[in-house]
């Protein structure tokens, strides 16, 4: 360092130390994938491969030492800035992730300063990746713009330090650098400043390592899978011991579930020599069968996911366009409370609604465009609070939240690209709040704050709507506490022909009418006195080869199948009877029943429970035989 030379030390690791990014692999997973969906080349889907050095693949002695011989002696200075040195003999462990089917750090290796970029002009990913932290020539539409993000592989090293090696689509050049980012120290009484990098140097230029040779080796070393085809493999050695398998996996589908279910992102995750792939077939199958805490969890995010992307326009109910001259308000808006009085029903009834909403997007010195966003709801009794998910071009934005009321999960999807432009410009650097007052947001819009408002509260004032009890008198209210049945003519009339049933014995008489209570786009749900009966709903055409059903008593406060209990019934045992037609019941335990369906036209009857209880179900589809 020179003389006078202002003494800054590296802060950028903070930027990911947010409540809302749980962990260190949330960190990393968010902006290596991130990077590679903005570097993703048109009309490819991007896959990532992250992969953990396999058992007994640590380098040691010489392999070791082309990396790193001449940087321990910076590592081990006073004032580094590491706190807990691995030992020189350690061998070194190593994580790596690739990209495919992206362009590779293209541009000028030799640019060492800023070039005005004319109309069409290409611009420089490697100059911005290497040389610039704070500082992006992103567009508008790209989910990153802050140039932070690649800050997250020195991050994830005990060492502080990465390589990358790139392989460009427009040239074709290999090309391999390293960087290790410390904190000012002294040696042998010099002043270092906090970046150093491993390249071929011209004086104190690092340019990239080209040479086949020492690249063969590399990838040797490091298993890299790479080849010719382009796009980035970073290194990333003595990875910090948070970063293990059962942390990325669950972060993968936590927060880029909709980009793998839309077929846009594949992650695969390699470990213990075996690979775990994530795309849009498996990701159900996986966080239904690896035990993760939140795999529940996940399952229903995923499954409510799907079913958004797989819904047609015409189901969407679509909200009124706000005027273009005015900020988009929610209060008060008699339009918007009659659109959705549609779903109410369906909503309350425990079905899934989507709702399309229009907003106008309003740059400071152009046009304003209408743009939309989708809001998908369902009610899930399991959630002890509220579920929200603001997914933004792909990308989960963790910590935004409308104050939703518990038992409701939603996710808010935006995908048009000039309302991703506006919410993105609000983001703060890990992409985890939008923020109105952000200088990169701040009057560059008109009605920004606003329009920012209205996005963040669609969920809560949506459910608020559904929600919203008559005007009038309900007349009906407490007819579940309060009733007395009283008999017609018909049924003094049959009384004594109809065999008395015993409570919870028998129940083996139907209802003489069969109401349907429940139905999606596969089954239809119907009541039966001391029962219910599910079948196919009319022309579907693609049911489930298994499903779950499960059963409860309903209960005035809390789940019912959380509260569950075997004194209540048990589906294989007496007075339970169920009874198949074009399909089988494979598993009967305690409350749930496994069923293989073998005919669209199929129908399952279940009865036997208590005729005086209302009995709550669920039928959960089964990606595979259990």
């Amino acid at each position: 360092m020179q003389p006078g030379e202002m003494n800054i030390d590296p802060i950028e690791s903070e930027f990911f130390s947010t409540e809302a990014l749980g962990s260190l692999a949330d960190a990393l997973v968010r902006e290596a994938i991130q990077n590679s969906l903005d570097a993703r080349s048109p009309g490819e889907p991007v896959r990532v491969r992250i992969a953990f050095s396999p058992p007994g693949a640590g380098l040691q002695g010489e392999r070791a030492a082309r990396y790193f011989a001449g940087l321990w002696r910076h590592l081990a200075a006073d004032r580094s800035g590491l706190a807990r040195l691995p030992s020189p003999e350690e061998p070194v462990g190593f994580l790596v992730v690739e990209d495919y089917g992206t362009r590779g750090l293209q541009g000028d290796p030799r640019q060492s300063e800023d070039e005005e970029i004319g109309p069409g002009g290409a611009r420089n990913d490697f100059y911005y990746f290497w040389r610039n932290v704070g500082r992006s020539r992103k567009q508008w539409s790209e989910l990153g713009r802050w140039g932070l993000g690649k800050t997250v592989f020195p991050a994830a090293s005990r060492i502080n330090s990465f390589f990358a090696l790139t392989v460009r689509r427009d040239d074709g050049r290999r090309l391999l650098m390293g960087q290790s980012v410390l904190r000012i120290h002294k040696l042998d009484g010099a002043r270092y400043y906090p970046y150093g990098y491993f390249g071929q140097f011209q004086d104190d230029f690092a340019l990239p390592v080209e040479e086949a040779g020492v690249l063969g080796a590399f990838c040797h070393d490091f298993a890299i899978k790479r080849g010719d085809e382009p796009g980035l493999s970073v290194v990333i050695p003595y990875p910090d011991p948070d970063l293990k398998p059962e942390a990325i996996l669950p972060s993968v589908v936590r927060h880029y579930f909709l980009p793998i279910l839309a077929g846009d992102l594949v992650v695969e995750v390699a470990h213990d020599r075996r690979t775990e792939v994530l795309d849009a077939r498996s990701v159900l199958r996986l966080a239904e069968s690896t035990g993760w805490a939140e795999g529940p969890r996940l399952q229903s995010l995923i499954e409510l996911a799907r079913w958004g992307l797989d819904l047609p326009e015409a189901r969407y109910v679509r909200l009124p366009e706000p005027p273009p001259e005015a900020a988009p308000r929610w209060a008060g808006d008699a339009s918007v409370d009659a659109a959705l009085a549609p779903l109410r029903a369906a909503f309350n009834d425990g079905r899934r609604v989507a709702v399309r909403v229009p907003v106008w997007v309003k740059p400071a010195d152009g046009e304003g465009a209408l743009a939309s966003f989708e809001v998908f709801l369902e009610r899930d009794d399991a959630l002890s609070g509220a579920e929200e998910h603001f997914v933004r071009d792909g990308i989960t934005v963790a910590g935004v939240r409308s104050g939703l009321q518990g038992g409701v999960r939603a996710i808010v999807c935006v995908r048009d690209r000039r309302l991703s432009a506006l919410l993105g410009d609000s983001e703060n650097p890990a992409h985890t709040e939008w923020q109105e007052r952000s200088p990169r947001f701040k009057e560059r819009y008109r009605h920004g704050p606003f329009t920012l408002r209205y996005v963040k509260s669609a969920p809560r004032e949506i459910v608020r709507s559904l929600t919203r009890p008559a005007q009038g008198r309900d007349f009906h209210l407490l007819r579940h506490l309060f009733s007395l049945e009283v008999p017609t003519e018909e049924t003094v009339a049959t009384k004594d022909k109809r065999k008395e049933e015993r409570i919870g014995v028998d129940g083996t008489a139907e209802a003489g009418q069969v109401e349907t209570v429940a139905k999606d786009r596969f089954f239809q749900l119907q009541k039966l006195r001391g029962g219910f009966r599910l079948t196919g709903a009319p022309g579907a055409e693609a049911v489930p080869r298994f499903v779950e059903v499960v059963a409860a008593y309903e209960v005035r406060r809390g789940n019912p199948f959380s509260l569950y209990e075997p004194f209540d019934f048990e589906m294989d045992r007496p007075p339970i009877d169920v009874q198949t037609r074009g399909a089988q019941a494979v598993r009967r335990e305690r409350n749930r029943v496994v069923v293989r369906i073998d005919d669209p036209g199929f129908q399952v009857t279940m009865k036997g429970f208590d005729p005086r209880r209302d009995v709550r179900v669920k039928v959960l589809r089964l990606e595979e035989a259990p």
